[in-house]
C-alpha cells in the first residue's frame, strides 16, 4: 500500500477530503471548526492531525498523492510542531 508509514494509513478518508483536512488546519482552523465543514468527527480529524508526523514517506504522499505544495507541508510541520508544545506545556 502507498500510505503504509504514513498518517493516513488504514483512514477511511478520500484524498479529497484528507487534502480538505490539512488545508483547513493550515489555514489555522480548529478541530471543531474543521469537523462543521467536513462532516467528520472531531475524533477522526484529531486522530489524522495527531498521527501525522515528519518523515520521507508522508512527505512525499501528501506531495504527490494529496496534492499539498512543499511550502505548504513546511507550514504543517511547523504548525504541528507549535500543538505539541503547547500541548507538553499543559499540567
Amino acid at each position: 500500500m502507498d500510505t503504509k508509514g504514513t498518517a493516513v494509513y488504514r483512514k477511511h478518508l478520500s484524498a479529497d477530503e484528507i487534502k480538505l483536512i490539512y488545508r483547513l488546519f493550515l489555514e489555522k482552523n480548529g478541530i471543531r471548526s474543521i469537523e462543521r465543514i467536513t462532516g467528520h468527527h472531531r475524533d477522526t480529524i484529531s486522530h489524522l492531525i495527531k498521527d501525522t508526523v515528519k518523515n520521507q514517506k508522508t512527505e512525499e504522499y501528501l506531495v504527490k498523492q494529496i496534492g499539498l505544495t512543499a511550502s505548504e507541508c513546511e507550514k504543517l510541520w511547523g504548525l504541528l510542531e507549535k500543538k505539541r508544545e503547547t500541548s507538553r506545556k499543559k499540567p
